[in-house]
């Protein structure tokens, strides 16, 4: 009440000042007059507030035809209508209404069509035709936009048509509920208490339109752009300033009339109290959700990303209560206006801080490191200082800034630096991703390259084991033959154990050779001479080799003589590295080609050149060949004998020990000695049709002039290098006795062949092959008694050899012993699960050898026993223990099967036998005979006899239909094979003396 009187008071003493301005109308300034001399009439626009004479209608029941009696006009004020609209309803008791009057005098030359505007909730236009009727139009800021007298394209503005009479005074009336104060900025403020002529509103429109379109067109092309980085990335951050620009949007939609125009035209969304609270809300709420993700708050600051929290569900609440007064009071202007004003102020209070608090979040997330903070606060700062303007111009206008700059900038201006900040934070997180990714990768890179170099590390000491143990069970073999015997053995036995010695002198010094250069320790002793003899001597050394495996090698050099600094030692190591391993892929009857030449640009250089006609490199091993302990795998080439192919373990193409697996160090020493001579070294290879190691050497001068050679010591250097020895060849096997078991050796080395034929008695009959295709061809044609097999060797190794042989029905019978020095358990099982029958891991004894061979041999002859009983053919195969079933029972049973479904055809031959179960005779013959010890054909009758004495024995058949149905033409035949089988006369059978 003492608020309402104090208000009253300060009206009453604003009314007095009022007065003299001329509260009382002066009559000469009572009609706004048009003319064609006006200035306001050429810009097509007239101001009218001062022409504007009011009423305030405290009860709201007045009627047009009473305020439009002469008697009420003395009644009409001017500066009332100013007054209301500032103090509203305390110029009376709930003064909502307000009559206003405007007169006109159209002085024209003809009528024109204007359109004229009031600021007001809802405003009522009466137009007189005559003394009692009038014209009335509806317009206003709530009225829905279809109610409007006026719906053309200036329907932002709450206007009314107006037609102007050539020359006649025009009173109008107006009945404003709700009259409101527009704002400097808002569309109804540049036109309010105006006349106007349509185009010129449609000019101004146009400018104003256009930057509504362009802001509210940039951010819904920012919110959808985001929203499509959401389900690209799944960013929730993108999300939620998706939607929250989207309620930005919205929001400009609501106050520029877009929203009311287009999408709702029944509803109030300029200034409507119900979608004001609403969208205001979802604005907070996105706010607060993209703030919180993109400044991190839960992380750095979860104390104030609570509270900011509350703040949005405090906003929800409040605006909640405001949309439940306006509904339930039918509208803004039926309210209370004390309660509301106190709601409005409450929530006003309310949504303070959420101002404030984004302001405080920015600051305290970039003090804490958060650089992405920086522009998150700059955008809210533009926003600020834009709305800051925007309001001292609207209530002042005291800022001469353009029209733009009061609109929708600062909002846009704060999304797009808000979108600058996303991409800079998705970008920063996209680098994280993906450094952390390229770490991934490096760190799995590395556990590869540690897992390659173990398993690198593995098979270099794997093969250089290889490499000891061979040549120590030469010599350690030998060394038990000269003293055994001598006479015998002391000079081939003596050589081979000083030739397998020096390869493994070699041997240590190629690792001894890598570990100092690695160490920067290897001495260089060059000198000056005719190195194209030096490089004629080391390839002749290398001719008897080649001879052995009927390959040319030949030397081209470029020139008969070329006389430059070299360093002997390392070169003979690189040429014999490679022309030994162009030697070793190479198949029988290839070309092995050595070249040298001096190329002069751009500097003089010596080009030595190894090329093969061998199997090949594969291209992705290629680039790592070079590489230490590397073995790329085998490529295949068509064997020259026309058998199965060949294949090459290229890994190593140098270690001693002739066409051994290598070590894996060859190229990779030879690659280290020609970049520790300041030269360069590469290797090209097409599949199938060979390779080719070049290298090049500077040509220098500068070295102590001459050398002495000593030739026989360069020889011998070099015949670590060679293959096979020359007395080394695999001599071509005899015919094997009577009494002796067929042993095949499959091994690579001519030393370790005549080693273990050194030990083998008269009782054996030796044949050899050098490698595992030759070795499996052999096997399947001789099907010898026992194999001793060496399991690293070119071509086909031992496991692979023995998987062959096991699955061969041909040869899955034939006992097969295993050389290798892989001596680890899991070495030893992976030769047992290849189906070996026995391991033995070199050096071995040649006792523990003899051993191992009288033992299979032992176990073969129970074998023999086993099959030559045929009783357990004639019992079901689930009747007999699993540990007493033998992997050779399913070949028995199967010849077996074969005989018994041809029993009665006493035509049944070996041969057709043969053809059902798929060999020859001789390889029938040869495997049957080493699992029971007799023929196929004793075989063959014992079945028939086994089976007649089945028949005798359950059946009721006589002697003569049992020896027809088990195959016999003549009885007395059948008669006299029974008793010689079974000791007993058919007959006898019959009449029911069981013989067992």
């Amino acid at each position: 009440m003492q608020k309402r009187r104090c208000i009253q008071l300060f009206a009453f003493i604003i009314s007095g000042f009022l007065c003299f301005r001329g509260f009382g109308q002066p009559v000469g300034n009572n009609i706004l007059a048009l003319s064609p001399e006006d200035e306001a009439y050429q810009a097509g626009r007239y101001d009218f507030g001062s022409y504007l004479y009011a009423f305030v209608d405290s009860a709201g029941t007045r009627t047009i035809e009473e305020v439009a009696a002469p008697s009420f006009q003395p009644r009409f004020f001017r500066d009332s209508l100013g007054l209301a609209r500032w103090f509203g309803s305390d110029l009376g008791p709930d003064a909502q209404y307000i009559w206003a009057r405007l007169a006109i005098n159209p002085q024209l030359g003809r009528s024109q069509e204007w359109l004229i505007n009031i600021s007001a909730a809802e405003v009522d236009l009466y137009i007189p035709i005559d003394s009692s009727r009038f014209t009335h139009l509806r317009s206003g800021s709530v009225l829905p936009f279809r109610e409007r007298a006026f719906q053309g394209s200036y329907g932002l503005l709450p206007c009314l048509p107006l037609y102007l009479p050539a020359g006649d005074t025009l009173t109008l009336y107006f009945k404003l509920k709700g009259p409101g104060y527009p704002l400097r900025n808002d569309v109804a403020a540049n036109f309010n208490q105006t006349l106007f002529r349509p185009e010129v509103y449609a000019e101004w429109s146009r400018r104003a339109r256009f930057l509504d379109a362009l802001i509210i067109g940039i951010l819904l092309a920012v919110a959808i752009y985001h929203l499509i980085i959401f389900f690209y990335q799944r960013q929730y951050v993108s999300l939620f300033f998706s939607l929250f620009v989207l309620s930005v949007a919205l929001l400009i939609m609501m106050f520029s009339g877009y929203s009311q125009e287009f999408f709702l035209s029944s509803y109030n969304l300029r200034n409507g109290i119900i979608f004001s609270p609403i969208t205001y809300f979802l604005v907070y709420l996105f706010y607060y959700l993209f703030s919180r993700l993109y400044l991190k708050l839960p992380e750095i600051l979860p104390a104030l990303d609570k509270i900011w929290a509350g703040l949005v569900l405090l906003d929800l609440a409040s605006g909640a209560l405001v949309v439940k007064m306006a509904l339930a009071s039918g509208g803004l202007w039926n309210v209370d206006s004390g309660q509301f004003f106190t709601l409005v102020s409450a929530r006003a209070i309310a949504d303070l801080p959420l101002y404030l608090i984004p302001v405080a979040a920015a600051i305290a997330a970039w003090r804490k490191g958060n650089k992405a903070a920086g522009i998150y606060l700059v955008a809210i700062l533009a926003f600020v200082l834009q709305s800051l303007a925007n309001d001292v111009n609207a209530w002042f206008g005291i800022l001469p800034l353009p029209q733009w700059v009061y609109g929708d900038i600062g909002p846009a201006i704060m999304v797009l630096l808000f979108a600058m900040g996303i991409a800079r934070q998705l970008k920063t997180l996209q680098e994280e991703k993906s450094s952390a990714e390229q770490a991934e990768l490096a760190e799995r890179a590395e556990a590869s390259r540690i897992r390659e170099l173990d398993a690198f590390k593995s098979r270099f000491y794997t093969n250089i084991t290889h490499q000891f143990r061979t040549p120590l069970t030469i010599i350690l073999g030998m060394a038990g033959q000269i003293k055994e015997h001598p006479s015998a053995w002391l000079n081939q036995g003596t050589e081979m154990i000083r030739r397998n010695g020096r390869r493994l002198l070699q041997l240590v010094d190629q690792i001894l050779t890598l570990s100092r250069i690695e160490a920067g320790q290897l001495p260089a002793r060059f000198v000056q001479d005719d190195v194209i003899r030096y490089l004629k001597y080391i390839v002749e050394s290398f001719h008897s080799s080649a001879e052995q495996k009927n390959i040319r090698l030949q030397f081209t050099p470029g020139r008969e003589e070329l006389v430059v600094d070299y360093e002997p030692g390392k070169l003979m190591d690189i040429l014999s590295n490679l022309i030994s391993n162009a030697i070793k892929f190479t198949q029988k009857g290839g070309v092995v080609q050595v070249t040298a030449s001096v190329q002069t640009e751009p500097a003089e250089t010596l080009i030595i050149q190894v090329k093969d006609n061998g199997p090949g490199i594969a291209p992705g091993d290629l680039p790592r060949i070079f590489d230490r302990f590397y073995q790329a795998p085998a490529l295949s080439q068509p064997s020259p004998r026309g058998q199965e192919p060949a294949f090459s373990p290229w890994g190593d193409r140098g270690g001693p020990g002739g066409a051994e697996a290598g070590a894996g160090i060859g190229l990779s020493l030879a690659y280290e000695l020609v970049r520790y001579l300041n030269g360069q070294i590469t290797a090209e290879s097409e599949p199938g049709k060979g390779a080719a190691f070049s290298f090049a050497l500077p040509i220098t001068r500068s070295a102590p002039v001459g050398h002495d050679y000593d030739w026989p010591d360069i020889r011998e250097a070099v015949s670590a290098y060679i293959s096979l020895p020359e007395d080394g060849r695999i001599p071509e096997e005899e015919a094997a006795g009577a009494d002796q078991h067929t042993v095949l050796i499959v091994e690579d080395n001519a030393d370790v062949v005549a080693y273990i034929r050194s030990v083998m008695n008269s009782r054996f009959h030796v044949v050899a092959r050098h490698d595992g295709i030759e070795g499996l061809a052999k096997a399947r044609a001789l099907i010898p008694d026992i194999i001793i097999s060496d399991i690293m060797m070119p071509g086909m190794d031992g496991l692979e050899l023995c998987r062959q042989l096991k699955t061969d029905k041909r040869t899955s019978h034939i006992p097969i012993i295993l050389l290798t020095a892989k001596a680890d358990v899991t070495s030893r099982i992976e030769g047992l699960q290849a189906g070996a029958d026995a391991y033995l891991a070199k050096p071995f004894n040649q006792t523990e050898l003899q051993a191992r061979i009288d033992n299979l041999i032992e176990l073969r002859n129970r074998l023999q026993e086993r099959y030559r009983d045929l009783s357990f053919l004639f019992q079901p195969k689930h009747a007999l223990p699993e540990e007493n079933i033998h992997p050779e029972d399913h070949f028995m049973r199967e010849l077996h099967g074969i005989i018994e479904e041809n029993l009665s055809d006493p035509n049944f031959s070996i041969i057709m036998l043969c053809g059902q179960i798929g060999m020859s005779r001789a390889t029938l013959y040869k495997k049957f005979k080493a699992l029971s010890n007799q023929s196929v054909a004793d075989f063959i009758r014992r079945v028939r006899l086994h089976k007649a004495r089945q028949l005798l024995e359950t059946t009721t058949l006589n002697v003569t239909q049992v020896a027809i149905d088990v195959g016999f033409k003549n009885l007395s035949t059948f008669s006299r094979s029974f008793s010689e089988e079974f000791g007993v006369n058919p007959s006898e059978i019959k009449k029911g003396d069981k013989i067992c």
